[in-house]
This record gives C-alpha cells, sequence and structure tokens, in this order.
C-alpha cells in the first residue's frame, strides 16, 4: 500500500471528508517539524515522515488526514538559519483546537503520528488538554521510535541518518540529494552525545543541537534504499495500527468492566475498515 496523499483532509472536499470520518469514528493528525538536516535533505523532513506515515494509517483505518502544520518545537536547531519553531504552547493550541474540529465531523478515536522529539513533551499535555475539552480519546504514535525499533541495526537512531532518509525516500526520492551532503559529525561521538538526552529516567534538556553534532547532523544516509524504504514505511504503518487498536480494545474493556456495563460507548468498532 503506497502513500495515499487523497486522505489528506484539505484535499477532499467537505461531503468526503464527513463521510469517511463519520464511517470510521477516528481520524489521524500529523506532525513534524521544519529543521535543518544537512545538505542532503530538505528542512521539512520530519513533517514529511510524518505524512508518508500518517497517511499509511488513515489508509488501514478508512479516515482523514489532519496536520497541524510544518513547523513544531525545535529551538535547539535555530542556529541553523531556515529552521522553524513554535512555542510549545503554539503547538498544544493547534492540536486541541484541530481535535475539536475532528470530533465535530465524529471522530471519537484520534491517532497522533509524530516524527519529532522535540514535539513529544508537548504532544503529551495537548492531548490531555484535547482528552479535557472534548470526548475524545488520544493515540500517540511516536513514528521515529517505532522505525528504529522494528529494525534497530538498519534505521540509525541519528539525525539525517539512514533512517530520516529512508523516510524521504518513502516519501518523495525527488528530495533526497546525497550528493549535496555536508560533511557529518562523528557518528559514535554523536551517538553517545544524543544517547544523555534521550535517558528515560535521569537527563538534560536540550538547548543547542550543537552539544551533540556540531555539523548539525551525523550518520550514514548512503545506506538507506528507495525499495527498502517503502518496506519499512509499510511496517511502520501496520505496527501503529496493530498497537492503536489493541489500545482501544484494552480501554473499551475496562471501561465496560469499571461501568459493569457491556453497551457501545459511542466508539466504532477496534477492528475498524481496512
Amino acid at each position: 500500500m503506497p502513500r495515499h496523499p487523497d486522505l489528506l483532509i484539505e484535499r477532499l472536499s467537505q461531503p468526503a471528508a464527513a463521510a469517511l470520518i463519520a464511517a470510521s469514528g477516528a481520524a489521524v493528525v500529523a506532525t513534524g517539524s521544519v529543521e535543518q538536516h544537512g545538505g542532503h535533505l530538505p528542512l521539512g523532513t520530519d513533517t514529511f515522515a510524518a505524512a508518508s506515515i500518517a497517511e499509511r494509517v488513515a489508509a488501514r483505518l478508512g479516515t482523514v488526514v489532519a496536520s497541524l502544520g510544518p513547523a513544531g518545537v525545535a529551538p535547539y536547531h535555530l542556529p541553523w538559519p531556515g529552521t522553524l519553531s513554535l512555542r510549545p504552547a503554539t503547538l498544544a493550541a493547534v492540536m486541541v483546537d484541530v481535535c475539536g474540529g475532528l470530533h465535530g465531523a465524529g471522530a471519537h478515536r484520534i491517532v497522533v503520528v509524530n516524527w519529532h522529539e522535540g514535539n513529544s513533551p508537548t504532544l503529551r499535555l495537548a492531548a490531555d488538554e484535547a482528552q479535557r475539552q472534548h470526548p475524545v480519546q488520544v493515540t500517540i504514535a511516536e513514528s521515529h521510535v517505532i522505525t528504529h525499533t522494528l529494525f534497530p541495526g538498519e534505521m540509525e537512531f541519528t539525525h539525517a541518518g539512514s533512517m530520516e532518509t529512508a523516510a524521504m525516500l518513502a516519501y518523495d526520492a525527488s528530495l533526497v540529494h546525497l550528493e549535496n551532503a555536508t560533511e557529518p559529525s562523528e557518528r559514535e561521538a554523536a551517538e553517545t552525545a544524543h544517547a544523555l538526552f534521550r535517558r528515560p529516567d535521569v537527563y538534560p534538556v536540550l538547548r543547542d543541537f550543537r552539544q551533540i553534532a556540531a555539523a548539525g547532523w551525523y550518520g550514514r544516509p548512503e545506506r538507506a534504499t528507495s525499495a527498502r524504504a517503502e518496506e519499512i514505511a509499510e511496517a511502520v504503518a501496520d505496527h501503529v495500527v496493530a498497537r492503536a487498536r489493541e489500545i482501544w480494545e484494552a480501554l473499551d474493556a475496562g471501561a465496560a468492566s469499571a461501568s459493569g456495563l457491556s453497551v457501545d460507548r459511542g466508539f466504532p468498532p477496534a477492528g475498524g475498515p481496512e
């Protein structure tokens, strides 16, 4: 199953979008970032990568994709001109409002497909606020984390390396220009530095990506191929949908058990359309 740009909500007519959302009871939200990725990948790599996965997820759920816009929370990339960064409150407000509009169209379940670490803390807070303001259940899929987790040896968790190059190849290969790659930072040293900020227990907060890679990027983009990139994107989308359905089933079962009821709570079947 290739990309599905026809499911982007802004490309659909109002009746068509409303019908998809109402029939599925769900919607997909995509969010990424506009930040430097060396000379070989576009500034919008994270946004394009999120869109690529989100479209595939939406196709499996039979619904639409709504983007939060190209920019995300990326202040630590601002030393490189061309990077754009939103305040966390701005991104959160957009997400809450978008979720409200999707709920108004009939979405009770919302899957957020993210491809940018800097967005993650904000998305959690925004999801909580969206659920307080609207009767929706928000599930967040960190698609960059999933990609690395499913293919750890192949899709290195670097910045602008093989994983993000593969993500761009699966979105639009014409945007990848390995011949324009600038000199990367030393990979092992950058990985060690990056790991400090990715620790789950005790960790510093990143303020400037030059603390990780003075060159702005590191990794091995030449390892990515178009054919493999497509297979990986499909596997990531399958994983997102499978996990989302597991979550919905578990939450529905828990709610029914807590209330002592086994009635329809207004959500569509967890299986949903393919």
